[in-house]
């Protein structure tokens, strides 16, 4: 809705970054200065990153986490800031998509014939053995900045589930780059083959 518009809890229709209305671009704009910060340190985005009604899904276990924020609110947090430095300054289209598009699957196809490749795969590569919440967000800033550059959009909320799997268990965690890993090579492949025949 923040991207393309559409109606709000209450009914009320917004147009969306994509047709530069007034509170979507303000919105945006305070979430992209928000990616890193923890959360609660940005008290203006929280009718972007926290649930309207009590949503166990994402505030997780109100009486575990009292007095900081769940790794579901964290995860939330990041996805939305994250989709938001992403999206800045391009209306044409939305770096959103609802398709099965992981981050796995969006890198590979911008590593694919890029001359930063190796550093690419670097970024990806560190992004998932991450030990904390600000070395993973600072990891996927930087990859995500990449995409951005090269106009490759990812499903934000697939990544907010992938990131809490991440930062989860090691079966969630290792799950989640097989997964990445699965998606890359695939991704990878199949633009190698587009560029073989565009050069055919």
């Amino acid at each position: 809705m923040l991207a393309s518009g559409g109606r709000d809890e209450a009914g009320i229709g917004h147009t969306g970054y994509l047709n530069n209305e007034s509170s979507a671009t303000a919105a945006i704009a305070k979430l992209r200065r928000a990616v890193g910060h923890e959360v609660g340190a940005d008290p203006d985005i929280f009718d972007w990153t926290m649930p309207g009604i009590a949503d166990p899904t994402v505030s997780g276990d109100p009486g575990r986490y009292a007095d900081e924020p769940s790794p579901q609110e964290r995860a939330a947090h990041a996805a939305i800031t994250l989709f938001a430095m992403h999206q800045q300054s391009i209306h044409e289209t939305s770096m959103h998509t609802d398709g099965n598009v992981s981050l796995g699957r969006a890198v590979g196809r911008m590593a694919c014939g890029n001359f930063n490749e190796n550093g690419i795969r670097r970024r990806f590569d560190k992004l998932q053995t991450a030990n904390s919440w600000k070395e993973l967000t600072g990891h996927a800033r930087s990859l995500i900045s990449l995409l951005k550059r090269e106009r490759i959009a990812l499903n934000y909320g697939l990544l907010a589930q992938d990131l809490l799997s991440l930062r989860a268990d090691r079966t969630r965690a290792n799950a989640v780059r097989t997964r990445w890993g699965r998606d890359f090579q695939s991704a990878y492949r199949r633009a190698q083959a587009e560029d073989q025949r565009t050069d055919d």
